[in-house]
């Protein structure tokens, strides 16, 4: 499985990267630091069978931790995204490109507010946009697939099907031809007109490429009364508090074995000697982990 890691620029998703993966990435306060994709492992924590079976498990990918099983998956970190990527805005072409083999996305979105659609800078930003948007742009970047081949895929359509046609046009997205006649069934699409060709790209996309809206910076001041409009303008949408930094700290600090923490635990335990810096740091995100119960 490969998991696409989108939103826009200064929005964490490089920090959130980095949390999952530790691989080393560039992390910067300016707009598009991320310029080629960054690719790694992350890993999703799972309940190990082997408390069941009171046995040891020795898997062959991935590893386990005190009855805590973490299943290796691909993430790929691309290039920010901004209002206008389908018409090559910001890197708009490489960042929709590089998706094209996601199984599913995650949204990091600056749940602070402190940042535009730009990634500039701002106060008081309607973070709600952000998922307007990035919604938008994967809808008519892959509408535009469609409309810009259409003539074409009804000349083929007359010794195939259109279905099949559509089917073969869009399996660079990862996107089954039982897929596209799911979707088309449901919309009940006869006539295939562009309002029509639009519905169908946003349906598809909800069923190709779902996404879960990582609400970063979620430690931040602004960030509950953002998150609680988030939750009620959204409300079939899986939106997670999180502070991608704090995580990435936390990480670190058990790697250097300074404190004692598995990703996912709602508690870390200190092992090291810390500096005041340190303490106080460690301090503030115990705080988060109580008040989010992770990070």
């Amino acid at each position: 499985m490969l998991i696409g890691l989108v939103g826009k620029p200064n929005s964490g998703k490089s920090t959130f990267f980095k949390a999952c993966t530790l691989a080393n990435v560039e992390i910067a306060s300016y707009s598009f630091t991320t310029i080629k994709a960054n690719e790694g492992v992350g890993y999703v924590r799972v309940k190990c069978p082997e408390t069941e079976f009171k046995l040891k498990c020795q898997p062959q990918h991935g590893f386990c931790i005190k009855g805590e099983r973490f299943v290796p998956i691909k993430l790929i970190d691309v290039a920010g995204l901004v209002p206008g990527a389908h018409l090559g805005k910001g890197r708009g072409n490489e960042f929709l490109d590089d998706l094209r083999e996601a199984d599913c996305l995650i949204h990091v979105l600056d749940v602070s507010g402190m940042t535009n659609e730009n990634g500039e800078p701002t106060k008081n930003y309607d973070v709600c946009k952000d998922v307007e948007f990035l919604q938008k742009e994967i809808d008519m970047w892959i509408s535009g697939i469609l409309t810009k081949n259409w003539k074409n895929l009804e000349r083929k359509s007359k010794s195939s099907s259109l279905i099949v046609e559509i089917a073969n046009q869009l399996s660079g997205l990862k996107i089954s031809e039982d897929d596209i006649k799911e979707t088309a069934k449901k919309l009940n699409i006869t006539n295939w007109t562009e309002s029509d060709i639009q519905n169908f790209a946003s349906e598809i996309r909800k069923k190709s490429k779902p996404i879960i809206v990582a609400a970063n910076k979620a430690d931040r001041k602004e960030a509950p009364e953002n998150l609680k409009k988030l939750k009620e303008k959204f409300p079939g949408l899986l939106i997670v508090p999180c502070s991608a930094e704090s995580e990435l700290a936390l990480r670190e600090a058990a790697q250097t074995k300074l404190i004692d923490y598995i990703p996912g635990d709602k508690n870390f335990e200190v092992k090291g000697e810390l500096n005041d810096k340190q303490k106080t740091a460690l301090d503030i995100i115990k705080k988060e982990l109580t008040d989010y119960g992770n990070v």
